[in-house]
């Protein structure tokens, strides 16, 4: 910001961002992105900024520069200099077309799991814009996360800038005093097959209708493999009614 203060605005500060780290400095892509009805957006910067701005220290400098950081933000400048919110995002949209048209094609009829340990938030949310999903039910008892953009509202907020609709069924999730001192979370899952699925095979039934309904749509929860979360359980019993599963 301090060093592009002569280019940079609200309007571009994003798309700016984006070109530096796709284009101006080599393998440093300090934020991830994702697509929406106005421009590329980094959640988190998005977030880093409003953290700056509330602790007034956007005047002052956070940390050093190194000469590659510097070099690629004096090309980035004389890039951009001159040209427009609406030239800038012509040349991203022309070199990055998934930033302006990022829905899959593909309309078979998919019921995908997904977990957010270990990704950025702009990496889930481009994974689920990859493979065509249009809503996300959120099979967590509590939708609530330590992580940055997984509580619910974020999530919610994050999907809407895009495109998918989120809704939480938190009677699918597993309460988590069942979750303390686990020894076996395989007989965890097991009973909760036996149980909790048993006793909401109503919601089951509705997220079979969402599935028919929207064709390709998505279960997440937070670990990284389906066999290490109750989803896998869920996605089964959806796939005994005769669907196709996948495992994003």
């Amino acid at each position: 910001m301090q060093e592009l203060e002569n280019i940079i605005n609200k309007d571009n500060l994003q798309i700016l961002l984006f070109l530096f780290c796709h284009e101006f400095v080599d393998n440093n892509h300090y934020y991830d992105f994702i697509p929406t009805y106005d421009a590329p957006i980094s959640i988190q910067a998005e977030e880093d900024k409003r953290y700056m701005l509330s602790k007034n220290i956007q005047k002052r400098a956070i940390l050093e520069l190194d000469f590659f950081e510097k070099m690629g933000l004096s090309k980035l400048k004389k890039f951009a200099e001159g040209l427009t919110k609406e030239d800038l995002l012509k040349y991203i949209y022309k070199k990055y077309p998934y930033y302006e048209n990022p829905q899959s094609d593909n309309d078979k009829t998919v019921l995908y799991t997904i977990g957010y340990e270990g990704i950025s938030l702009e990496k889930y949310v481009n994974t689920l814009l990859k493979n065509g999903v249009v809503l996300l039910c959120d099979v967590r008892k509590n939708a609530y996360s330590q992580k940055f953009g997984f509580s619910k509202n974020e999530l919610k907020n994050a999907l809407d800038m895009c495109g998918i609709e989120y809704i939480h069924i938190p009677e699918l999730g597993i309460e988590s005093e069942k979750r303390q001192d686990v020894v076996s979370y395989q007989n965890l899952f097991d009973e909760y097959e036996k149980t909790t699925l048993v006793a909401n095979k109503n919601k089951l039934d509705y997220l079979a209708g969402l599935l028919a309904k929207h064709n390709r749509i998505a279960i997440t929860c937070f670990e990284k493999e389906p066999y290490a979360c109750h989803r896998s359980r869920i996605a089964k019993a959806i796939k005994n009614m005769g669907y196709d599963v996948g495992h994003l």
